[in-house]
């Protein structure tokens, strides 16, 4: 059983990930209008996807946008926008994501995300180690966080 002191460490190592990521694509901001597919009937979801800032989006904001990222709406650097976002509400709100955590890393697949800047692949890298660290501790309590972690693991195939 992990003891309370590396619950703590690993958090802090995943809320600093977390920063990371911010960080590593701050460089991408929201455009004033992300090209979707026309046959979507997307403007709806758009006009939701400006209505906050980003830290601020829930699933219910990103619901339309995750499973049609880069493939209908938008393209990779609109996913480097909402990335940090729809990683962190992964970890905060696994269970109400609008898609499996299979589909946003396959996104980053045809985002071609390994040939990113080395500075966002290592943001990535980091998030992953540091959340896979987080699951795992918490599966020798929690069955929720069990689940979370073979979805994780399985998602990781994907990249």
């Amino acid at each position: 059983m992990p003891t309370s002191t590396e619950r703590r460490f690993h958090g802090i190592e995943l809320s600093r990930a977390i920063e990371g990521l911010y960080d590593a694509f701050e460089a991408y901001p929201l455009r004033t209008l992300i090209d979707f597919c026309p046959h979507c009937q997307l403007d709806a979801a758009e006009r939701q996807l400006q209505a906050r800032p980003l830290r601020e989006l829930g699933w219910a904001d990103l619901r339309a946008y995750c499973p049609k990222a880069i493939t209908a709406f938008g393209d990779a650097a609109d996913f480097k926008h909402f990335l940090p976002r729809i990683l962190e509400l992964y970890v905060t709100d696994h269970r109400g994501a609008p898609c499996c955590l299979f589909v946003t890393f396959g996104k980053l697949e045809q985002a071609a995300w390994a040939s990113w800047p080395v500075e966002e692949v290592a943001a990535v890298r980091t998030f992953i180690d540091a959340w896979k660290r987080v699951l795992a501790n918490r599966a020798r309590e929690s069955e929720d966080a069990a689940w979370e972690l073979d979805e994780l693991k399985a998602a990781l195939i994907a990249l």
